[in-house]
C-alpha cells in the first residue's frame, strides 16, 4: 500500500480513496475525490476542464457545471487558494505536496481504486485477422461491459474508457495505472469454419497474475445471441472469482487505518468463513466489523449487505439472539433504502426471508435480484432451491442444475451443490441427492448438506448410515438439529415438510437406539 501524499494538515490516501485532516476522515464524495487526485497527481500544471471530465467522469456525458461544483466542494474543504483557476484554461493544484517514499512507483497511479472491486474490460484480440469479425468482437466487448454493470458492487470503466488500447498489445499494470482500476478482463477471438472460439482471461492488475480463464466455443448461426449468451457465461463464470480474490485480500493484514468498505470487506469474508465451517464465532465477527464500518459511514450498503448475510446465517443455524431477525430486516430495508436497484441487497433479503419461514416472500426477492442481474448463480441456484421446497421439484432442479453448468468453477461450488441436493430431495432423487452430498462435503464440511445428507440416505432406505450422520452433525450443530427435529423448516409443501420431520425423526430413533 502506497503512503499518503500529505499538503498541510491533510493527507491524502490513493489506494483507500480517502482523506484525512489531522488524522480524521473527512467526508468527501467519489467525483470529488477522484477530482482531487487527478489534481494532486498532476499538481506540476494547469488540468484542463476537458481533461478533468474526462478522467474524472470517465467519459460519461456530462455539463461542466458538474465540475464547477467539485470545485466548490473541495474549496470548501481545503481552502479557497488550495485550487487556482487559470481562466481559459483550466485549474491547478497549488497547495506543497509532501511525496512518499517510493514516489515514482506509488504516484504513477492517476486515480486513486474506487472503494469497491474495480475492472477495465480491454477490446478483444481478433486472432484470426478477419476483417468481417470486427463487429462481432466489438459486441462481446459491448455485452461485456453491460452485463458487468449490472453488478453493483462492480466499479466497470465504460466502452469509451478502453477503446484506447484497441489493437494494441499492453501490460494490465499499465491500464491498472492509467484507468484506475484492481482487475483486467482481456481475451482473444478465432474464427474457424463456421465456429468461433473466445478466450477470456481475469489478470489481478495490480500483482499482474492471472486469475481466473476460460475458453468458449460457439457456432456462428446468430451473431447477437452468440454475443449475449458468452459475455453472460463470461460474467457468470468470473465474477465470484472477483469476490473470492477481494476476500482473500480482506483477510491479510489489517491496516492501522480503514475505509468503511473495506471493513465491510472483511466482515463479508468473516461471514463466508462462517457459511463454510457453520462457525457461529466467524458469524459474530463479521457483525462486529460491519456495525464498525457503519460508524464511520452509515450509508455503507456493503456493511448492512454483511449484517444481513451474517444474522440470516445465524437465524440458519439457530444461533441467533431474539432481537436478530428485527435487526436483519433492518439492515436489508437501508440497503435497500440506499440503493433499490442493488441486486446483492436484494439475494440477502431473499435469503432473510427463506431462513425466517416466508417462502414466497424469499421467492419474490430471489427473482427481483435475478431481473436486475441475470448473472448470478448463487441467485439463480437458491431461487431453483426455494421453487424445488416450495411445491414445484421439477422446475427447481432444473434451475439448480442450469446454476452449476454456468458456474462449473465457481469458487463457492459446495454452496451451489447445497442447494442443489435439497431440490434433488424434494423431487424425491434420494441416490443422485446423497452423491451430490459427498461432492459438496469434500470441498467443505457444510451443516446443512450434512442434513440433508442424512435425509437422502433414510429416502434411500441406509438409516444405519443415516443415524452415523445424524450423530456427526449433532456434535458440530446441535442447535439447528434441534431446531429441526422441533419442526422448524425452510420447505413451505406439505409434502416435502412432511419427508423432512418424518425422516429425520426416523434417522434420530435409530441414533440413539
Amino acid at each position: 500500500m502506497s503512503d499518503p501524499l500529505v499538503f498541510g494538515r491533510f493527507e491524502l490516501l490513493l489506494e483507500q480513496r480517502r482523506l484525512l485532516e489531522h488524522g480524521a476522515p473527512v467526508a468527501l464524495g467519489a467525483r470529488a475525490f477522484d477530482l482531487l487526485a487527478v489534481l494532486v497527481r498532476h499538481r506540476d500544471r494547469v488540468v484542463s476542464k476537458d481533461e478533468l471530465l474526462r478522467l474524472v467522469w470517465r467519459d460519461a456525458a456530462v455539463e461542466e457545471n458538474n465540475l464547477s461544483v467539485q470545485v466548490s466542494t473541495l474549496r470548501k474543504v481545503l481552502g479557497a487558494d488550495a485550487l487556482r483557476t487559470v481562466s481559459g484554461q483550466g485549474y491547478r493544484f497549488t497547495l506543497p505536496v509532501s511525496p512518499p517514499s517510493g514516489v515514482a512507483a506509488a504516484d504513477s497511479m492517476v486515480l486513486g481504486l474506487p472503494d469497491k472491486p474495480s475492472i477495465a474490460v480491454l477490446p478483444f484480440a481478433n486472432v484470426g485477422g478477419v476483417l468481417d469479425d470486427a463487429a462481432l468482437i466489438e459486441g462481446i466487448g459491448d455485452e461485456l461491459i453491460d452485463a458487468l454493470s449490472r453488478v453493483r458492487s462492480i466499479f466497470v470503466i465504460s466502452r469509451h474508457g478502453v477503446q484506447a488500447y484497441q489493437g494494441r498489445a499492453v501490460d494490465p499494470r499499465t491500464v491498472a495505472r492509467e484507468l484506475g482500476v484492481r482487475y483486467v478482463l482481456e481475451g482473444s477471438v478465432r474464427r474457424s469454419a463456421g465456429q468461433v472460439r473466445i478466450g477470456a482471461a481475469l489478470i489481478d492488475a495490480l500483482s499482474g497474475q492471472q486469475i481466473w480463464g476460460e475458453r468458449y466455443d460457439r457456432r456462428l448461426d446468430e451473431l447477437f445471441a452468440l454475443q449475449d449468451e458468452t459475455a453472460r457465461a463470461i460474467v457468470i463464470a468470473m465474477a465470484p472469482h472477483i469476490e473470492r480474490s477481494e476476500i482473500e485480500r480482506a483477510r491479510g493484514p489489517r491496516p492501522q487505518k480503514d475505509s468503511a468498505y473495506a471493513l465491510a470487506q472483511r466482515a463479508w469474508a468473516q461471514a463466508r468463513e462462517g457459511l463454510s465451517r457453520s462457525n457461529r464465532g466467524a458469524r459474530d465477527a463479521a457483525l462486529a466489523l460491519a456495525r464498525e464500518a457503519l460508524a464511520i459511514d452509515p450509508r455503507c450498503s456493503a456493511a448492512h449487505n454483511a449484517i444481513v448475510d451474517a444474522l440470516s446465517w445465524h437465524l440458519y443455524f439457530d444461533t441467533a439472539t431474539p432481537p436478530a431477525l428485527d435487526d436483519a430486516l433492518m439492515a436489508a430495508a437501508q440497503a435497500l433504502a440506499i440503493d433499490s436497484s442493488d441486486a446483492l441487497a436484494w439475494r440477502g433479503r431473499g435469503w432473510l426471508m427463506l431462513v425466517s419461514g416466508k417462502l414466497p416472500q424469499a421467492t419474490a426477492d430471489f427473482r427481483r435480484s435475478l431481473e436486475l442481474n441475470p448473472n448470478d448463480a448463487i441467485t439463480l441456484v437458491r431461487l431453483g432451491m426455494c421453487e424445488a421446497v416450495g411445491g414445484d421439484p421439477a422446475g427447481g432442479l432444473r434451475q439448480c442444475l442450469q446454476a452449476l453448468r454456468l458456474s462449473p468453477r465457481d469458487p463457492a461450488r459446495f454452496h451451489l451443490l447445497d442447494n442443489l441436493i435439497w431440490a434433488q430431495f424434494a423431487a424425491k432423487a434420494y441416490d443422485d441427492g446423497i452423491d451430490t452430498a459427498r461432492q459438496s462435503l469434500r470441498e467443505a464440511d457444510f451443516a446443512g448438506t450434512r442434513l440433508c445428507l442424512v435425509l437422502c440416505l433414510v429416502g434411500a432406505g441406509d438409516l444405519a448410515r443415516a443415524a452415523s450422520e445424524l450423530r456427526e452433525l449433532k456434535r458440530l450443530q446441535p442447535d439447528m438439529v434441534a431446531a429441526r427435529l422441533g419442526g422448524r423448516w425452510l420447505a413451505s409443501d406439505p409434502e416435502v415438510r412432511r419427508r423432512e420431520a418424518d425422516f429425520l425423526h426416523a434417522a434420530n430413533c435409530q441414533a440413539i437406539a
